[in-house]
This record gives structure tokens, C-alpha cells and sequence, in this order.
């Protein structure tokens, strides 16, 4: 993670050096239209200028033009992200000026001042103190130089066009226009046995007071480049804190999207499909659907006040509270909803709140049983009509701890779905600020009923997106939908041995199943009595040491199946006939009882001999 901040850091600089390569390379491009302008000027005669100056500038100037322009093309190039090519651009800038300064001297003073401004934008005060002591070294004698060689500035060598003068009683004559470096040394040095020193006065008079000028903008643009690069430091620290932030954001939302179900393995007598997309990188709506066990499904769908990490968190900690009340409350939505407001309640120092909607539904009746802590009801299909589900809402979960709510149950038949949804759905706005609404949703559902369950969410969202029209997403956007396809069939196997000691276990067992298939109390007890005598007879007859029983369970729409396998001694027990029960205990035979209340009970018996083994099947009708 440092690592990942110092490359942030860096990224920041470079790009702000990047930026400040190419305002100078822009400034160097405008100086050199500058020097086009001037040179015309001169070429024209706008500037009086002597030919021989003239003739140095037709020489010098376009190869400074040249120089000056290239910069603007050198930008384009990957030179502009290289860490030497800002100095190389200022030290070809400065030296521009440096030799302009020589050549015309009256005209470039200000040029060094723009040296110093126009490298501010890079943000650095080391720079810029680069650049002020290279432009503080280089103008010292750019003004010596200028003296001899440039553009004939009567004030720096303190005489006029035309200079006469006697040394040694030789009078001497000197036209500006046409003097030699020889001429200028002369009258240098006649001025100077005059007592009138230029080579001292132009450091006293030029440098000195240019060097004020460029102490004074230095100085100002220093400060401006330390408050500049402070903030160009708290831009870097803003940038890290909001990468940092993006990154737990995004490990938020993959562990967000980790605890959305996983879609399980396609059974006979459901299809279900959610979807999520949250209006931040992570949000406060929820869905899950798991199993109860193997013959009820549970569908839930929330939405949490509020965005962000911690409506994300409500929403992690509400959908575990749910699962982990449902393995104690198993299919009473009613308890299940209001124990966890209860809990919810009592610590909901943060003030959030959580719409709810929960639903188990039983996979071999159909049987939907739901309660609503305050959620938008839930669209069904049913018999070709769409329809909201009954029920009015109770309150929002968190926000009372003894809040009552209610039950409500409905009956499914093949085809038919259910469709959650949140509020993101029905409050999404376009431009005109114009809500889906619930017309609209059901319009959609209603053209959709033939659509699976996958397309019917995936096609909704893509309605909704669509109506919306590129309007940003307001709120999170959830869907779960629910098709009951066809009635459960459970198939369970168990090994016993075949030892009466056995029998809680077996009575666990089947319990368990038939409790799950519906089955009332006093109806478990009736089957598990001929159960009992079942696995009783094999355990004391079947075997003369030690075996097993292989006990079976399977059920279709109108019935329970028990099969019982073993390997003992081939025996039909259906083979003798019903004892007479009206006839007195005296004249009655002994045994038969057993098998024959094992008939009353059941519907039917049924005994086979297969792969030499004992098989005795029991089945019992649903009412």
C-alpha cells in the first residue's frame, strides 16, 4: 500500500511538471512570435538600427526563432515526461534571453523578470531559485557583452550617435552605427580616465538595479510557489486519502457482493434470480435467498436509510441476524422479523433503519408465508392477472423495539413468480424529474409474464435505465424474483443397525422429513408407530448376529414413500393373513398384531424379494 501511495505522490508531481513543460514551452513559442514581430520591425525600420547591428540580428534572430519554437514541438514528444527536460527547457529559455540581451540591449530588460514568472508554474521553489541564480549569474555579463558587441545603447556607454574626442591630443571620431569592438574599448577606457568608470557604473546602474527588479519578483513568486506547492502537497494527501478511500470502497463492495447469494444448483421446483446495483460503490439494499432445509425456500429483500459503507454494514449485519433467527424460528416469518427489530432496536445508536420484506415458502405445497417490516409490497403473478400482495406493512425495522407485525399467507401454483423490488425501482427519475411509479411497473410485468425469471429482473433493469435516460441513478436498485415451478421431491437414504436401541434415532429421522412435508404432529406419530414395529421385527428376526436396515424416504403430491431394506432371512410378513380382532383373546392366534396395525396406518404395503434382499415398502397418503 506505501508503495501504491508514493507512485500516487509521484503521478502528481510528474503531471503537475508535465502541465508546467507546457506552459513554457508555450511561453517560449509566444516569445518567439515575439522576435518575429520585432524583427520585422527592425527589417522595416520601425527600430533605427545601424546596419552592422542589423546584419548580427538577421543572423542570430531566426536561429533563436528557431530555437525558441522547437519547444512547443518537443512537448508532443516523451521527452515532456522526462525529469531533466523541464531544466533543459528553462536553461534554453534563459539563454535565449541571455544572447536577445546582448544583441538588443535597451529592449530586453524585462525579458529576465519573465524568466522568473513563467518558471513559477512549476509549483517547486528549488526551481525557481535554480532559475533566479542562473538568471542573476548569466546577466551580469550579458550586460558587459551588450556594452561591446550588441545594439549601440547610448545610455549604458553615456554618449550619442556621434562621439568626438581627443586623447593624447589625437582627436577621435566615432559614428555608433559603424563602430568597431576596438572603437567601443577606446572610448571605454577614454571614459574611464575621465573618471567616468562604465565598467563600474553599468554594475552599479544596470545590474545592481535589474538585480533589485528580479529580487523582488523572485521573491514574490517564491512565496506564491510555497503556497503552491503546499497545496500542490495537499492535492497529493487528498489524492492518496481518496485512493485509499476508492480502495476500501472497492474491497467494501466485493465483500457487498460476496454475501449476495450464489446461485445454487437449479432444483425441479423453483427458479429464483437476483440482482443489485447500487447507486455508490457500495449501498444499503439487500437480497438473499437460501434454503430452510429441503422443502422450504427463503426469499428475503431489504433497504437500509441511507448509502454508502455504513448502510452497507446494517445491511451485512441485518440479512446474517435473519439467517441466524430462521435456524432457531425455522419458518414463522412473524417471529423471525420481530426478533430481529428487537435486537436491531436496542442498539441503533446510528439512527438507520431497515425496510424488510421476508417470505418462506414451502417447495411441496406452495405455500408462500411472508411478513413486511415496512417494505414495498411485492408483485405476483398469478393466473395471468399481476397483482400486489396483500398485507399492510408493519413498521420499519429499528426503529421500535416492541413492534408487532403480521403473518400473511398465499398459495402458489405452477408458474407462478414473485417479484421484489426496492423503492430504487419505483423512485427512479428522469430529467423531467418524472417517477417509474408502480403503473409503470406493473405495465412492465404485465407485458413480461411469459419472460423467466432472469429475463423478467434483467429486463426490468434495463427499463428502468431507460426511462431514466442517462440521468444519474438516484438510489440503489434491487430485484429478486421467484418462479414455483413444480412440487418438491425429497429422496433421503439412512443406514441403521438393525438394533432397537436405534429407534430415537430412526424416530429423529423421519420426524425431521415429515415435519417438513407438512405433516401434523398426530399424523408423525401414527407413522412412526408402524415404523417402530417395522424396524423392531428386523431387528430381532432378520439376523442371527449383527446387520443393518437401510431406511428410505421419498414423496410425490399425493403421497410419503418408506422403504426398509435388509439382509436378513427371506421373509414376507404380508404372507399371513389379518387376525380376527373381534374374536376373544381365547380363540385369537398369537402374532399378527404388529403387521396388521402396520396396514391400518399405512395405505398401503407392499413386500418384495430383490438382489436377496428384504424390501418392505410403506406409503402414506396427504391429506
Amino acid at each position: 500500500m506505501e508503495k501504491e501511495e508514493i507512485k500516487l505522490d509521484r503521478r502528481i508531481y510528474i503531471e503537475n511538471e508535465i502541465d508546467a513543460n507546457r506552459s513554457l514551452a508555450k511561453g517560449c513559442a509566444v516569445t518567439g512570435f515575439i522576435l518575429i514581430a520585432v524583427w520585422i520591425m527592425y527589417l522595416t525600420k520601425v527600430f533605427n538600427i545601424a546596419d552592422k547591428a542589423l546584419t548580427v540580428i538577421n543572423i542570430f534572430f531566426p536561429i533563436l526563432i528557431v530555437i525558441l519554437l522547437s519547444a512547443i514541438l518537443l512537448v508532443r514528444t516523451k521527452l515532456v515526461e522526462k525529469r531533466f527536460f523541464k531544466y533543459m527547457l528553462i536553461i534554453q529559455y534563459i539563454l535565449v534571453i541571455f544572447v536577445l540581451n546582448i544583441l538588443i540591449p535597451k529592449h530586453v530588460v524585462i525579458m529576465w523578470a519573465i524568466c522568473i514568472i513563467i518558471v513559477n508554474h512549476y509549483y517547486n521553489p528549488k526551481i525557481l531559485i535554480f532559475s533566479s541564480i542562473l538568471v542573476a549569474v548569466l546577466m551580469l555579463p550579458a550586460i558587459y557583452l551588450a556594452m561591446l558587441f550588441g545594439e549601440w545603447d547610448a545610455n549604458l556607454l553615456n554618449g550619442s550617435r556621434i562621439l568626438e574626442y581627443t586623447v593624447d591630443g589625437v582627436t577621435k571620431t566615432i559614428d555608433c552605427e559603424k563602430t568597431t569592438l576596438q572603437d567601443r574599448l577606446d572610448w571605454l577606457a577614454y571614459l574611464k580616465s575621465e573618471g567616468d568608470n562604465r565598467w563600474l557604473k553599468a554594475f552599479l546602474y544596470y545590474y545592481i538595479g535589474r538585480m533589485l527588479s528580479i529580487l523582488i519578483v523572485t521573491y514574490v513568486c517564491f512565496s506564491l510557489s510555497k503556497r503552491s506547492y503546499k497545496l500542490l502537497t495537499l492535492e497529493a494527501d487528498s489524492a492518496r486519502t481518496k485512493a485509499k478511500i476508492n480502495s476500501e470502497l472497492q474491497l467494501a463492495s466485493g465483500i457487498q457482493k460476496a454475501c449476495l447469494p450464489k446461485p445454487f444448483d437449479k432444483k425441479s421446483n423453483e427458479d429464483v434470480y437476483g440482482l443489485m446495483c447500487a447507486a455508490k460503490q457500495v449501498g444499503g439494499d439487500f437480497y438473499d435467498y437460501f434454503y430452510i432445509d429441503d422443502a422450504h425456500l427463503a426469499l428475503v429483500i431489504g433497504d437500509v436509510s441511507g448509502k454508502g459503507i455504513p448502510a452497507s454494514l446494517i445491511m451485512m449485519l441485518t440479512d446474517a441476524m435473519i439467517k441466524t433467527l430462521t435456524e432457531t424460528f425455522k419458518r414463522d416469518t412473524n417471529l423471525i422479523i420481530k426478533y430481529c427489530n428487537t435486537s436491531f432496536a436496542k442498539s441503533n445508536e446510528a439512527n438507520m433503519f431497515v425496510t424488510c420484506w421476508l417470505g418462506i415458502i414451502n417447495l411441496i405445497s406452495g405455500e408462500l408465508t411472508y411478513t413486511n417490516a415496512g417494505h414495498n409490497p411485492p408483485l405476483v403473478i398469478q393466473n395471468g392477472e399481476v397483482k400486489f400482495l396483500d398485507g399492510k406493512p408493519g413498521l420499519v425495522l429499528g426503529a421500535l423495539p416492541e413492534s408487532q407485525y403480521e403473518e400473511h399467507t398465499i398459495k402458489l401454483e405452477k408458474g407462478d413468480k414473485i417479484l421484489l423490488y426496492t423503492d430504487g425501482v419505483t423512485e427512479a427519475h428522469n430529467s423531467n424529474n418524472e417517477l417509474y411509479g408502480n403503473k409503470r411497473l406493473v405495465d412492465f410485468v404485465k407485458k413480461s409474464k411469459g419472460f423467466t425469471v432472469k429475463d423478467l429482473v434483467l429486463g426490468l433493469k434495463d427499463d428502468v435505465d431507460l426511462f431514466q435516460n442517462g440521468n444519474e441513478q438516484f438510489d440503489d436498485i434491487t430485484l429478486l424474483a421467484f418462479e414455483y415451478l413444480e412440487e418438491a421431491v425429497i429422496m433421503e437414504s439412512r443406514i441403521f443397525e438393525a438394533d432397537v436401541k436405534e429407534l430415537n434415532n430412526l424416530f429423529d429421522y423421519s420426524s425431521s422429513l415429515l415435519r417438513v412435508l407438512n405433516f401434523s404432529n398426530k399424523d408423525i406419530i401414527m407413522i412412526n408407530t408402524a415404523l417402530e414395529e417395522v424396524f423392531v421385527n428386523v431387528a430381532k428376526y432378520a439376523y442371527n448376529g449383527t446387520g443393518t436396515v437401510e431406511v428410505s424416504l421419498s414423496n410425490d403430491k399425493k403421497s410419503v414413500t418408506f422403504v426398509f431394506k435388509d439382509n436378513g432371512v427371506r421373509f414376507n410378513p404380508l404372507e399371513r393373513e389379518d387376525p380376527n380382532i373381534t374374536a376373544s383373546s381365547d380363540e385369537r392366534e398369537i402374532g399378527g398384531l404388529g403387521i396388521f396395525m402396520v396396514k391400518k396406518i399405512m395405505d398401503e404395503v407392499k413386500y418384495d424379494y430383490i438382489d436377496n434382499q428384504n424390501v418392505l415398502t410403506l406409503v402414506k397418503f396427504r391429506k
